[in-house]
């Protein structure tokens, strides 16, 4: 966990999200937490090192990988089930497929905000 904790440091730094993205209680948690320990016994501590580490990493995501995950699976499930209705039962593979859901996304990145539509019930003008 500790060795973890130092990696995502490292990468929150060199991307400028340490500061952004934790409070200053947060950094002063993790940078004793590196510095004075080499196990971690406590419970708490465990589990506000987790928080603070979940934080991390949702901030140091990239926003094509957000968008596939949100747009471009569900654009990929709805052209899978329109292709599955015209008889093409393979493309039912489509919908599970993390290429092709991440070629939606960037796709969808590009189409102008006035063409962009609401996909289901979820409104899906993120901005990257």
């Amino acid at each position: 966990m500790l060795g973890e904790l130092i990696l995502l440091k490292r990468r929150a730094l060199r991307r400028n999200v340490w500061y952004k993205a934790l409070s200053r209680i947060e950094r002063s948690i993790c940078d004793l937490t590196i510095r004075g320990i080499s196990t971690i016994r406590s419970g708490k501590l465990l589990n506000v090192i987790r928080v603070i580490v979940d934080k991390l990493r949702k901030a140091l995501e990239s926003p094509v990988h957000v968008l596939t995950r949100t747009v471009g699976r569900e654009l990929a499930q709805q052209i899978a089930q329109v292709a599955c209705s015209w008889g093409y039962l393979e493309a039912s593979t489509w919908a599970m497929d993390e290429r092709f859901a991440r070629f939606l996304a960037i796709c969808y990145i590009n189409v102008p905000e006035y063409y962009k539509t609401k996909i289901g019930a979820r409104d899906l003008s993120i901005q990257p």
